[in-house]
């Protein structure tokens, strides 16, 4: 479930209330989409279609629609881990004033 959505210069970036993903970012012009897990591990996809992006953005639970529509696309992982510290802080206070 979306916490956090936010739009700017062909870019769409979402924070979940997710066991598991954290973030996503997706690229409208290169259907680029990296996700951010809980764990730090940041993996991007190539050629992800609009509408699948906007399944997995509006899914109840967005794991759910990663294994079933995203993980077809071409992925990589990327190797630098991110400090999830700021994130989990960030899902934290907007579930509180939710």
């Amino acid at each position: 479930m979306i916490l956090n959505k936010h739009e700017e210069k062909g870019a769409i970036e979402n924070i979940y209330d997710s066991s598991n993903i954290l973030a996503s970012k997706y690229v409208i012009g290169t259907k680029k989409l990296a996700i951010i897990f809980k764990g730090g591990r940041q993996y991007l996809y190539h050629d992800v279609k609009r509408e699948d992006y906007n399944t997995f953005e509006n899914a109840e639970s967005q794991g759910k629609i990663l294994n079933t529509t995203i993980k077809k696309y071409k992925a990589e992982r990327i190797n630098e881990v991110v400090n999830v510290t700021p994130l989990l802080e960030q899902i934290l206070k907007l579930k509180s004033n939710g």
